[in-house]
């Protein structure tokens, strides 16, 4: 009788494969797109306000109608952040999620829990609205603005290391991911969407990792024998087999479905494609990445139109509510994701790439200041709310702002912290352990 016994192996075999950590250019390593990407939102903020209080006549008018028009609104929202989300999760490798394990948990938790506690406090006591609508209305705490957070991170030079800069970006990741799920706690119009959208979703990931990260499969072939009465097993073979889809159409065909199955049921599809890109084999990654070097910038600005169609000259987009969202929004991240990341990294070896020696508690202070740039993706979960009426038009106006001035505050500390550190004598620097 022969039987047949299933068994994986994690470690690299037969071809070797391009390591895209140490040989892509990617967004993470690039100083000069996210500079662009802020003057454009500058700009486009200037250019709306203008064009709202009547200085371009029908212009403008046209400008602000075409600008909120719910296909390109949501158009030009999603292509932007679709491509530089599937960007980043070609970026984002899985044994670095691995080795940073706790550490990543812990600030994720931090910076998803601490602020919308806070946020929704302060709008609840201070604010004076329901509880319902205050929780509706600081959903937009819990994202993390991700170049925008990379951004800030770069100010602070002296202390800024390719490790932060890595474990920032897969904390972002992270915390949008978490405050995308509790959207759908808090929008879905009953558990059968949550069904609907939970399980084919985890079959997804499922599929990616099989066919990403699953490899090799070796299967072990065993001849069973008889011995005084005991039974025992000869192997006498072994084939190895490679279950791993090298095809980019098919993984770029698997990020368009998920897209599709958040898309259908009502939620922000911006990370549709990262998702199962994290899981891609090698050679896909670093292909997507070469591939949008330069087309993920340019699809970021026209996303930056939308993002700054904000009357900031408006009055009444300011309020008690701008100050709520700064504080709760910005103080919230900013105590989550360091003590979360201070309680969490004593789990991390203290000499790994996340630990305490790689990674001190300056590093960790300038992540949780650069992670605290709620930025435009904060008024993506405004908007949804917003648009199911949930919150009233002016508390979404003013929490738009207050979100969009934590970007920068958080760079204003970053660059204060990099200032700082330059008066530090050599000997010292970097010695906050």
């Amino acid at each position: 009788m022969h039987s047949l016994k299933i068994k994986t192996q994690t470690k690299t075999w037969g071809k070797i494969m391009l390591h895209t950590n140490d040989k892509k250019k990617g967004i993470v390593l690039l100083d000069s797109k996210i500079p662009v990407i802020i003057y454009f939102l500058i700009f486009s903020l200037i250019v709306y306000g203008l064009s709202e209080n009547g200085f371009f006549g029908e212009y403008g008018e046209t400008y602000t109608h075409v600008i909120h028009h719910p296909t390109v609104h949501f158009w030009m929202m999603l292509t932007g952040l679709w491509v530089f989300f599937l960007r980043l999760g070609a970026e984002i490798e899985v044994n670095d999620i691995l080795k940073a394990g706790p550490l990543i948990i812990g600030t994720i938790l931090g910076g998803v829990i601490v602020p919308l506690i806070l946020t929704t406090s302060l709008a609840y006591f201070i604010g004076g609205i329901g509880l319902a609508v205050a929780l509706y209305a600081s959903a937009g705490s819990m994202a993390t603005d991700v170049p925008m957070a990379i951004g800030s991170a770069k100010m602070a030079k002296n202390i800024s290391t390719t490790v932060m800069i890595s474990a920032l970006t897969m904390l972002a990741v992270g915390d949008d991911l978490l405050g995308i799920i509790s959207m759908i706690g808090l929008f879905s119009q009953g558990v059968e969407q949550i069904q609907t959208l939970s399980i084919p979703g985890l079959l997804v990931l499922m599929v990616a990792y099989f066919f990403g990260k699953f490899s090799p499969v070796i299967v072990t072939e065993l001849k069973e024998e008889e011995e005084k009465d005991q039974k025992t097993y000869k192997i006498i073979g072994r084939k190895t087999y490679d279950v791993t889809i090298q095809s980019p159409t098919f993984w770029v065909t698997l990020c368009i479905f998920n897209t599709s199955l958040l898309g259908f049921n009502g939620i922000e599809p911006i990370l549709g494609g990262c998702l199962p890109m994290i899981f891609a084999p090698d050679n896909v990654k670093q292909l997507v990445i070469e591939k949008t070097e330069s087309l993920a910038l340019w699809l970021l600005l026209p996303f930056a139109l939308v993002a700054g169609s904000i009357n900031v000259l408006d009055p009444l987009s300011w309020g008690v509510f701008t100050t709520i969202a700064l504080v709760g929004g910005f103080g919230g991240k900013l105590i989550g994701i360091y003590f979360g990341g201070l309680i969490c990294q004593r789990y991390v070896d203290p000499n790994s790439d996340y630990g305490k020696n790689k990674l001190n508690k300056m590093s960790l202070l300038s992540m949780a200041i650069a992670g605290a740039c709620n930025g435009t993706v904060a008024i993506i979960f405004v908007s949804v709310a917003q648009t199911n009426e949930l919150i009233p038009l002016e508390i979404a106006a003013q929490m738009k702002i207050g979100f969009l001035l934590t970007v920068p505050l958080s760079y204003l500390l970053n660059k204060t912290i990099d200032t700082v550190e330059n008066f530090v004598p050599e000997e010292r620097k970097y010695s906050w352990t």
